[in-house]
């Protein structure tokens, strides 16, 4: 166990110590009730059945009934205190899962893990405490109580027991090792499976209009051959070792029934002796029988814990900001900027060096693979700097808090995502405190208005996460009233005009003008001359290094032409200049 498990363990049986301390205490009385049971065998065969008194049996008879009642209410309180932990557990271990779920495609995966898999893993732990394993867990060291119980009626029975027990226990050790070895194999599948089932439906249009529907049948088929490899293994070994343990402890009664006949023969024991014995060999058990028949449970919650508590440790939120910085609205300056990207080893951006003001819109442009979508994710934060710096404001991004920070910024990916909910929800980024008068805005900033109100429910209409009710160009722009929700100081365009036609472009020209007139910062990569019209400037990208920057007009210059602008030169001349 790892030095961060055994602080969250600590903190959780601190945090939640009462309910630890009520499970504790039901599961003592609750043993101490399995006496009552035995006793009561006891007294009616060596007592009631010889003097034949029927007062002496009905009250035995109602004293048990009280009894058992107690252990009714203690097993629901027992119950409901172990939900109250692990309903407790789940709510304070979600945030950051949540964090380190959302944060793996931006820093790189978990190991032996994924996002979506970490999720699995906190369902799997809130169902473990809130089932029967962990009662299994406290109930063991009952054992060596009972064991010890039965050696006090003759060390016969008890040497009989702990050799059965011990048997079981190492079976157990066994398929302890059996199913870590089979759970392995599965979260290997599993993992690589889904990654497979979601490549392959965002591709199946592509796959169902060029005839791949067969193909990918079969490239799923060898996913799935491997799954139910792995998921059988694990069948055979929960039930080969089941029936196994199973037959172990019918046969361990059975042998306890007839160490109890010889005992009696031999005058050493009497007849109550035996039945008590077969009853107590039998709940001595069955702490290791439960423990064995939730071990599937137990390893899986186990791996869990260890995959949730590395991905916690390396995917950490930032502290809150004791000092509020003001929202940006001066300066993003750029130095000497360097980045790999995650999970890879080359650096795509080498040195890139920028200074942008306040009503400036500066176009990227070059070669594919030059770097200028890397650029983009940079600007709005989503990948850290490998080298140099990005201050706006003159601060770093690490200074202010990222919820604050990212309202200051407006992003448009190449490939727009809609989220599942409404049209207004989806512009407002589901800010819960938004206007009506903030989403109509930006909708028109971004030229959507007339076109919203036009749909069936206007922004009331609900879309899907594939965003299939909208045409590509509503997707865009869309986007781009989110971008542009709240008037943020920076936005960033990657490829945001891709699908948009001429009214879109108009909307977009318009748009930039506008974050322009009201003193933002527009960086826009683009392979289409007609889009250059509103911006000020233009950077050429090639290889990862700014090899042009200046006015547009002085740029395009240099360039000759307009058309060459989606093929600029080659290597840099000389360096960048500053805006």
């Amino acid at each position: 166990m790892t030095k961060i498990e055994r602080q969250s363990l600590a903190h959780y049986a601190g945090r939640y110590r009462t309910s630890v301390a009520i499970v504790v205490v039901a599961s003592i009385f609750m043993n101490l009730m399995v006496f009552a049971g035995t006793l009561y065998m006891m007294l009616v065969y060596d007592s009631v059945l010889p003097s034949g008194s029927l007062a002496t049996l009905a009250g035995l008879f109602a004293m048990l009934l009280v009894l058992y009642a107690f252990q009714a209410v203690f097993e629901s309180i027992r119950g409901d205190a172990l939900l109250t932990i692990a309903n407790g557990v789940h709510d304070e271990l979600f945030r950051s899962v949540h964090y380190a779920t959302t944060s793996t495609p931006l820093k790189g995966p978990v190991k032996s893990s994924d996002g979506l898999q970490l999720v699995r893993d906190l369902d799997q732990i809130h169902s473990f405490l809130a089932g029967p394993g962990p009662v299994a867990l406290i109930d063991l060291p009952w054992v060596i109580v009972f064991l010890i119980v039965l050696s006090a009626l003759h060390w016969a029975l008890g040497l009989t027991a702990l050799v059965g027990t011990l048997v079981l226990v190492l079976l157990a050790v066994h398929t302890s090792k059996q199913t870590a070895k089979g759970l392995h194999a599965m979260g290997n599948v599993v993992g690589a499976r889904s990654a497979a089932t979601l490549d392959e439906l965002r591709f199946v249009e592509s796959a169902a209009a060029m005839g791949m529907r067969d193909r990918l049948l079969a490239r799923a088929g060898g996913f799935e051959h491997h799954f139910i490899d792995a998921q059988s293994f694990l069948s055979r070994v929960g039930t080969r070792l089941g029936s196994t343990g199973k037959v172990l402890r019918m046969l361990l009664q059975s042998g306890m029934l007839t160490v109890g006949a010889l005992l009696v023969i031999d005058g050493q024991a009497s007849g109550g002796v035996i039945l008590a014995s077969s009853v107590l060999s039998g709940r001595a058990l069955a702490p290791v029988d439960m423990a064995i028949g939730n071990w599937r449970n137990m390893s899986t919650a186990r791996t869990g814990w260890t995959r949730l508590m590395e991905a916690i440790d390396v995917f950490r939120p930032p502290h809150p900001r004791s000092v509020q910085l003001d929202p940006p609205n001066k300066e993003l300056r750029v130095r000497d900027l360097w980045l790999v990207p995650p999970g890879t080893e080359r650096s795509v951006l080498n040195g890139i060096s920028l200074d942008l003001i306040p009503g400036q819109a500066v176009a990227i442009i070059g070669p594919s693979a030059a770097g200028k979508t890397t650029l983009a994710r940079a600007l709005v934060g989503i990948w850290p700097p490998s080298r140099g710096e990005i201050r706006i404001d003159g601060a770093t991004y690490d200074q202010w808090d990222p919820d604050q920070l990212g309202a200051s910024f407006g992003y448009v990916p190449q490939s727009v995502d809609i989220l599942e909910g409404t049209i207004g929800q989806n512009i407002a980024r589901f800010d819960p405190q938004a206007t009506s008068e903030s989403i109509v805005e930006a909708a028109k900033a971004a030229g959507m208005h007339q076109t919203i109100l036009a749909m069936p429910q206007g922004y009331d209409s609900r879309v899907t996460s594939s965003g299939m009710e909208l045409s590509a160009g509503q997707r865009q722009r869309i986007g781009l009233a989110r971008a542009l929700y709240g008037n943020p100081f920076l936005i960033v365009l990657d490829e945001a005009n891709s699908n948009l036609d001429g009214e879109g472009d108009a909307a977009l020209a318009t748009a930039v003008e506008a974050v322009k007139a009201r003193g933002g910062v527009v960086v826009m990569i683009t392979h289409r001359p007609a889009t250059l019209g509103p911006m000020t400037h233009i950077a050429v990208l090639n290889q990862g290094k700014i090899v042009e920057f200046g006015t547009r007009d002085d740029v395009m210059k240099k360039l000759g032409a307009a058309p060459a602008l989606a093929n600029p030169p080659g290597p840099p001349q000389n360096k960048a200049e500053s805006a």
